[in-house]
């Protein structure tokens, strides 16, 4: 189950950068197979929705933004606007619960992308992101992007592409 927030989020990019054009556009997208809402509003942030609504709200986002930097801005967007801190009472997190807390938010997020770490050295860990489409990667990246800046104590990302994942290799 998947937040209305998140539908919001890439909604409300759209209509910035589109306007209401783009909105109806973007509607009119994710309806094209059945009719999932009518309008921006029946979307209500704090209800649970299917998976695939996501899904399609992202692809017809997609389609209607159509070029890769606008994917990533969006993906930036939705990253600055996820409800995530690394910051605690005595300063910054270890690295350890640093990327505990990006795991789970991309997993509130985003469920229909696995997402997942596993500990390299106390201070190197590799980070994997799958079951993505290739017009997924930028906005993945984009929001990827996001959280790395939120921390600011990373000092090295190294980036592989799979033929359906992006894997990162971070250095706190």
């Amino acid at each position: 189950m998947v937040r209305g927030k998140s539908l919001r989020f890439i909604m409300e990019y759209v209509s910035k950068k589109k306007g209401i054009e783009g909105l109806n556009a973007l509607i009119d997208e994710a309806n094209k197979k059945r009719v999932i809402f009518m309008h921006e509003s029946d979307i209500k942030p704090y209800e649970n929705y299917p998976g695939y609504y996501l899904s399609r709200v992202l692809k017809a986002a997609i389609t209607v933004l159509g070029e890769k930097e606008q994917i990533e801005e969006m993906g930036r967007y939705f990253g600055e606007n996820m409800d995530v801190s690394f910051k605690g009472f005595l300063g910054r997190y270890p690295p350890k619960t640093s990327m505990q807390i990006m795991v789970v938010a991309m997993r509130r997020y985003l469920p229909i992308f696995h997402t997942g770490y596993k500990t390299i050295t106390s201070n190197a860990y590799w980070l994997l992101i799958s079951k993505l489409k290739k017009e997924y990667f930028p906005f993945i990246e984009g929001i990827m992007v996001s959280l790395f800046e939120k921390h600011g104590g990373i000092r090295d990302i190294k980036k592989a592409y799979g033929s359906d994942r992006i894997e990162y290799t971070l250095k706190f």
